[in-house]
């Protein structure tokens, strides 16, 4: 019973994940750098502004700057899917950033489950919150 060599990756492959780590970090260095309570200048949701209800992404974006600043409670407060998203963002980060650098991918099939399950996660967590925004609990 003989071992098959590990899987490469090209050397597009290669700078796709070096690209994909070095904008999340950016992403998540600007979040860190802003002011949590007010990260953007203007209201970004078109939803909102054409119906006056919230959509089921709204306050994520205030979410995830205070899941980067540590402020954990407040990040639920605006989102309870932030802190999902915010985790989800750095260990994309991270397992891009480890494959550019092997030169190899990494526990493609865990990847897959992971990324599966936290979108799973976050999506039910962001219906149940709009839903419960829109009924007024």
């Amino acid at each position: 019973m003989s071992d098959a060599p590990p899987r490469l990756l090209d050397a597009a492959a290669r700078r796709s994940r070096a690209w994909q780590a070095a904008v999340i970090a950016a992403l998540l260095g600007a979040a860190a750098l802003t002011d949590a309570a007010r990260p953007l200048p203007f209201d970004v949701c078109i939803f909102h502004r054409l119906t006056g209800l919230p959509c089921p992404t709204c306050g994520m974006t205030r979410a995830l700057c205070h899941a980067v600043h540590g402020h954990w409670a407040e990040s639920v407060a605006w989102h309870p899917a932030g802190v999902i998203l915010a985790a989800g963002l750095v260990g994309w980060m991270l397992w891009a950033a480890v494959e550019s650098w092997r030169g190899q991918p990494v526990a493609e099939v865990l990847r897959r489950r992971l990324a599966k399950a936290l979108i799973i996660a976050g999506a039910a967590v962001s219906l149940a919150n709009w839903v419960a925004r829109l009924t007024g609990r």
